[in-house]
């Protein structure tokens, strides 16, 4: 991982760079163009100014970024990823355990994309809320000889069957029914800013949705007070919302999702977000 330049590593030897948020970018430049200099700035700027590309061992990123805002990049972010690390001898590495195991209507996000990394974890959802993780990897990576990783919790048998009960779940409904319901959601929910002035972009793919609040549509100044607002009268009617990054409200609900609860929660946050005026 990377960090824009200014800004001190947050561990030793990770630094951080900007993920795109197209919302956010400036208006003399389109989506895809915005996601290819957000990919290489990580080459011109920081491995010219802060770490040189051999001394960086991989690019840590997740292909939909969960904690900070539920956004979505382009397609061509990712690419300019995998180009930039094949350029410098460089792992990339996705991080699928908020995104991936059928939350975007795929068995993992990258797939969307088109990008393969060369290796990506998986947890949560792989064993529906069971305690298990997993880090996959093409296989000329994973040459450790025996006893190189150990875990003390590893290899808990109730959790591996989960997981193989909730993959065969997910391969033969809930991937579709989470692309079916997603689609759903997004299609009623996509007009929102023209319809509430503060609700500023929504975005997603399958179950993996959100919407940004903001004070106002033109200036597009953050308001995590009415994302707040909204959370509280939303709980007061039942639904439960979780807030991600410093303004949005995501709707990631179970896969086994029904059209009608879909509905109720649509409902519901339509009839939040007319109290706020």
């Amino acid at each position: 991982m990377v960090q824009r330049k200014g800004f001190g590593p947050l561990i030793p030897g990770v630094y951080h760079a900007h993920f795109p948020d197209t919302y956010r970018r400036p208006e003399s430049i389109s989506a895809n163009d915005f996601g290819v200099q957000s990919a290489r700035f990580i080459e011109e700027e920081l491995f010219r100014t802060i770490v040189p590309a051999e001394e960086v061992a991989a690019i840590v990123v997740e292909p939909i970024q969960g904690e900070g805002g539920y956004l979505v990049p382009p397609r061509n972010f990712l690419e300019e990823l995998r180009r930039l690390s094949y350029r410098h001898g460089i792992l990339l590495i996705f991080d699928e355990v908020q995104c991936g195991m059928g939350r975007t209507g795929k068995m993992w996000a990258a797939e969307h994309f088109g990008v393969a990394p060369d290796i990506f974890t998986t947890a949560k959802g792989i064993a529906s809320g069971l305690p298990l993780s997993a880090m996959v990897a093409r296989a000329e990576i994973m040459d450790w000889p025996p006893g190189a990783h150990a875990s003390t919790f590893g290899g808990n048998p109730v959790a591996v069957a989960a997981a193989l009960a909730t993959i065969e779940l997910l391969e033969n409904e809930l991937i579709a029914n989470a692309a079916r319901i997603g689609s759903h959601i997004l299609d009623r929910i996509g007009h929102w800013p023209k319809r509430f002035r503060h609700v500023g972009d929504v975005r997603g793919l399958g179950l993996m949705i959100g919407f940004e609040l903001v004070r106002d549509q033109r200036t597009k100044e953050r308001a995590p007070e009415l994302r707040d607002r909204i959370q509280e009268l939303a709980f007061e009617r039942g639904l439960l919302v979780l807030g991600a990054g410093r303004n949005a409200i995501r709707l990631c609900p179970p896969l086994v999702i029904t059209r009608d609860q879909a509905d109720f929660a649509v409902d519901t946050l339509e009839e939040c977000l007319k109290l706020l005026g």
